[in-house]
């Protein structure tokens, strides 16, 4: 029909196999996604970076950006935001802030900006700056060994099955005899299915909630995810990540102290409009419980940004260049 780009949704694993992307690429299909899958990668990055709500590396970590909930003990509550960029010490430890979401709204922040308690602030940084920043912070990534998972879905089994070789422990707990069948002889033997009903706090319990590093609730109920998370919370658990699909949920849960919120639209929406863009972009990814979006481009020769210096150059009101890579630097 002449269509210029083809992309499938896919809901099954399978198709990914290098076999089949040939496959599927030999019939015009340039992109399959399946987003079960994409969450599950994001969620385990998220592990890799627990000290933060959310992560995104640029370059292999040569600019990274980190986002940060600002909680009653955090040092940069009141302070400016030009007041927290002079505590920088050298240009490699330089870093700025790229924007805030307070109350569900994104802030694009100016120097007399003043930080507010349970914001989300958005920083970028070079690596040097990060580590800097996180010890100001007073954040540390912690050890992540044993995850508990309430709920069986697609999701779950695919994340278990990405943990299983990097730490010692993973328990599901899932509801549905016959899932949790399915799931204990798929999965490998450091995986425990429990059936029995997480939702139910004395069960939690009873699987020794308390010891452990993360709690991850992939149920397909919002509200149950949400609230889990609550209640892993508050029986010690230092990290917390719920699936919710109903995007008028996702500030609700950051606000009732979820670490982290994992929506698949929004993940995939991020796919498909780095595909969208023929290759200008390398990277976007919509933020979470903002309306917020980060994209990384590769600047091309001739295009209007190369035609002066970035201060004289006309740019959209409600966007903000974070930072640059050229050859070797980062900026």
């Amino acid at each position: 029909l002449g269509a210029k780009k083809v992309t499938a949704r896919i809901d099954d694993n399978d198709f990914l196999s290098a076999e089949n992307k040939l496959l599927f690429k030999q019939m015009g299909i340039e992109l399959m996604f399946y987003p079960e899958r994409l969450a599950a990668d994001e969620i385990f990055d998220l592990l890799k970076h627990s000290s933060s709500t959310e992560s995104m590396d640029f370059a292999r970590g040569k600019l990274q950006v980190e986002v940060f909930k600002l909680d009653e003990d955090s040092p940069l509550l009141d302070m400016k935001i030009a007041e927290f960029a002079a505590i920088a010490t050298s240009d490699e430890l330089q870093f700025r802030v790229i924007a805030i979401s307070r109350g569900g709204k994104t802030i694009m922040p100016k120097y007399d900006t003043k930080f507010m308690f349970n914001d989300l602030v958005f920083i970028i940084a070079t690596r040097e700056g990060m580590s800097f920043l996180m010890k100001f912070l007073g954040k540390s990534n912690i050890e992540i060994d044993k995850v508990m998972i309430l709920g069986g879905s697609d999701i779950a089994e695919l994340v278990a099955a990405k943990l299983s070789p990097k730490i010692s422990s993973v328990k599901i707990l899932e509801r549905d005899k016959e899932r949790g069948m399915i799931l204990s002889e798929r999965l490998p033997d450091n995986v425990i299915v429990v059936i029995g009903d997480g939702r139910n706090s004395d069960l939690l319990l009873e699987e020794g909630i308390k010891d452990h590093d993360a709690f991850l609730a992939l149920t397909g109920n919002d509200e149950a995810n949400v609230l889990a998370c609550v209640v892993a919370k508050k029986f010690g658990v230092d990290r917390t990540i719920a699936e919710v699909e109903n995007i008028e949920y996702i500030h609700l849960a950051e606000e009732m102290g979820v670490d982290s919120v994992i929506n698949k639209k929004l993940i995939t929406a991020g796919r498909l409009f780095k595909f969208t863009l023929s290759g200008k972009a390398r990277l976007v990814k919509y933020m979470s419980g903002t309306d917020a979006e980060v994209l990384e481009y590769t600047v091309a020769p001739g295009s209007a940004i190369t035609k002066g210096t970035l201060k004289d150059i006309t740019f959209p009101k409600d966007a903000v260049i974070g930072g640059l890579i050229r050859g070797s630097e980062s900026y």
